[in-house]
């Protein structure tokens, strides 16, 4: 007899395998990411539409278990969630996709993460409300460092634990996991390998902030310029602990500049 098991999990990928069956991809919260082979999904019924996976939807899923490596059978799917609200907007659904991204990279197969789970299924639920996009991937991104274990520290020197200046610039170091106080930051001599993984500059105003999202507090005046220099230290750390740039960053810096272009040809003289 065929054993089945029953868990949810929200549609992360998804890849069309011959005319009606799909291969797709789930995070879910008791087996990390889960790779299942839908035979027939795409069938269209009599006078219907095709159909398949909604990427980003938040799925009942029920499957046979294979052997780790394979893809599982899946049985049956039921949709719960389907974040159309995503689709309202370029910039949610850019959101939406890097999402999707963060957490295939952050999560392992057969590997529980029900912290990481929740973590992206309430971002999911805020972006599909439209509140404070780039707020929300910050957290996103918060979180799942600290379920990945490679949270940076930020209320104190990251190698000898010492107290960091209120006011002015700091150095932050991946490969240190954290932020230098002045001490640690010129420890190094003339003839030191630099850390692998190079260092940038933080203001120390900064680091309250990232100390108190890490700790899953919220900001609610923290504005959308801190909001992308906060972002910009994180994906340095996770360009550093992942050892590459995710293929979305380049789609949200792009969208940022666009603004920046917007606010400075507003401010030129008008001919």
């Amino acid at each position: 007899m065929a054993n089945y098991l029953h868990t949810e999990g929200i549609c992360l990928r998804r890849l069309d395998y011959s005319n009606t069956s799909q291969v797709a991809a789930f995070l879910t919260p008791d087996a990390g990411t889960l790779s299942v082979m839908a035979k027939g999904v795409t069938r269209a019924p009599k006078r219907g539409v095709r159909t398949g996976f909604d990427l980003l939807g938040r799925y009942e899923l029920i499957y046979t278990p294979r052997p780790a490596g394979t893809l599982q059978n899946l049985t049956y799917r039921w949709l719960r969630e389907d974040f159309r609200g995503l689709r309202r907007s370029l910039p949610g659904m850019l959101c939406g996709f890097y999402v999707a991204e963060l957490a295939l990279n952050f999560a392992a197969e057969g590997d529980p993460c029900p912290g990481l789970y929740a973590r992206t299924l309430e971002t999911l639920r805020r972006l599909d409300a439209g509140r404070r996009l780039g707020l929300n991937v910050l957290r996103l991104e918060l979180g799942a460092l600290a379920e990945h274990g490679t949270l940076p520290v930020f209320d104190r020197c990251s190698r000898c634990g010492g107290p960091l200046p209120d006011r002015g610039p700091v150095t932050f170091s991946p490969a240190d996991g954290g932020v230098l106080c002045a001490t640690c930051e010129g420890a190094s001599g003339p003839g030191d390998v630099p850390p692998r993984g190079g260092t940038i500059p933080v203001r120390a105003d900064f680091l309250p902030l990232l100390a108190a999202l890490a700790a899953g507090k919220d900001v609610p005046d923290l504005d959308p310029r801190r909001t992308v220099a906060l972002s910009t230290v994180l994906r340095f750390h996770i360009r550093y602990q992942l050892g590459k740039e995710l293929r979305m960053w380049k789609y949200l810096q792009r969208r940022e500049l666009t603004r920046s272009l917007r606010r400075i040809r507003r401010r030129l003289p008008q001919r």
